[in-house]
């Protein structure tokens, strides 16, 4: 769960995977066949000699160096800045903020995530079917969302899991007045992993 489009992720990586196939095709062909090789040769001096001719066409300000240089520079900051800002989404979508109303009769109300992942991790600690449970706030679609992760122990039942924690998310609901979209994610035992493993609700 975070902002960066998951499409987006997807063509990147199919893009990437065909790019790295057909250069390890190339480089097999290059390394097996000698017409491909000679071809190959022959394709990087024309094209060496293009590019030559180019640059000596394109003197910036009577100088030695070519303008293209300066396109080039340009082109390479502008991918750089978008895979920085690329990176930088991945991991995104923490929420600091559960709840953030504007009212102009009664003010403004605002609630931390800290309060209902506190609140909620407390009241499933005291449930001994979990060995371990996390709860964290992520930004989807301009709402907060509450991710319940458990860890059970073996022999749990999923169903039991989902009614507890269920509970625990309408108790939370009552406390603020307002009902909480959450995913709950389980793993653990053997009767755990050959059952349905994650519910929205």
């Amino acid at each position: 769960m975070n902002n960066t489009n998951r499409a987006l992720n997807r063509s990147v990586l199919v893009v990437i995977g065909l790019l790295l196939l057909a250069a390890a095709a190339l480089l097999a062909l290059l390394a097996t066949q000698t017409t491909t090789r000679q071809a190959w040769t022959s394709a990087a001096d024309t094209a060496r000699t293009t590019v030559s001719g180019w640059f000596q066409a394109t003197p910036l300000n009577g100088t030695q160096h070519s303008w293209i240089w300066i396109i080039a520079l340009a082109l390479l900051v502008a991918v750089v800045g978008l895979l920085l800002g690329f990176i930088l989404r991945q991991g995104g979508g923490h929420s600091g903020r559960l709840i953030s109303e504007q009212r102009e009769d009664s003010g403004s109300t605002e609630v931390d995530s800290a309060v209902a992942e506190q609140a909620l991790q407390q009241a499933l600690g005291e449930h001994p079917e979990f060995l371990s449970t996390h709860v964290s706030t992520y930004r989807v679609a301009r709402a907060a969302v509450l991710k319940v992760s458990v860890t059970c122990r073996r022999g749990t039942s999923p169903s039991d899991v989902v009614g507890i924690v269920e509970e625990a998310l309408g108790a939370l609901d009552e406390l603020l007045g307002l009902r909480i979209p959450a995913l709950l994610q389980i793993s653990g035992g053997f009767r755990v992993r050959t059952s349905r493993t994650s519910r929205i609700r």
